[in-house]
């Protein structure tokens, strides 16, 4: 609570029997109540309200959908980098041992290689070939 410092009065004017009371009393501008805003709320504001009334939509399906395309398109560009044999085993010489860029790079060849055969084995339904002729055709 503030109370009053000093009983001077500068306008030469008689002191207020209480000037607690001059304190507390409510200035020029005051209003009894609020003003209701007819405007909307703030984005802080709604999300306060949505809190109270809603729960959350949860984002899981989006970002798992996300990473399952993301590893299908993964899986047809190494299946194409095979097809077309921009991507092979690491070559290592013999008695050394494989670094993890070797290792990757088998790993890598080895999805695509997996996708390369599916992709033979789909072609070869419509094409009424055996997929293994598709390696052995002379062109």
């Amino acid at each position: 609570m503030i109370s009053s410092v000093s009983s001077i009065n500068f306008k030469g004017e008689t002191v207020a029997p209480n000037a607690q009371d001059l304190i507390n009393s409510p200035g020029k501008y005051a209003a009894t109540e609020a003003p209701k805003a007819e405007t909307q709320a703030d984005s802080f504001e709604k999300g306060a309200e949505q809190e109270e009334g809603k729960a959350k939509k949860s984002k899981a399906g989006a970002v798992i959908g996300s990473l399952v395309g993301l590893l299908a398109l993964a899986y047809v560009g190494l299946s194409v980098a095979v097809a077309k044999n921009k991507l092979a085993n690491a070559d290592v010489a013999e008695g050394a041992t494989k670094t993890f860029m070797n290792k990757a790079q088998d790993f890598f060849y080895s999805v695509g290689k997996s996708g390369k055969e599916l992709w033979e084995k789909i072609a070869s339904k419509f094409k009424g070939t055996n997929p293994s002729d598709a390696n052995n055709v002379d062109a």
